[in-house]
């Protein structure tokens, strides 16, 4: 993989999972409402192993 779409792919990954954990941390607000229920252990797993593939990546 050339080492430009590498560094892509690993941001992209990292930004997704932190966005997916991000959401997941924010249903705790009450006054903010999502509009829609995923499953929230689901959503905050796949950002970490997103965030791990993103760090792994980097390299």
């Amino acid at each position: 993989m050339e080492k430009a779409t590498k560094k892509q792919l690993s941001l992209f990954c990292f930004l997704a999972g932190f966005i997916l954990v991000l959401i997941q941390d924010l249903k705790g607000f009450s006054t903010i409402d999502m509009g829609f229920s995923w499953p929230w252990a689901i959503m905050f797993y796949t950002g970490l192993l997103l965030m791990m593939i993103g760090y792994y990546l980097r390299g």
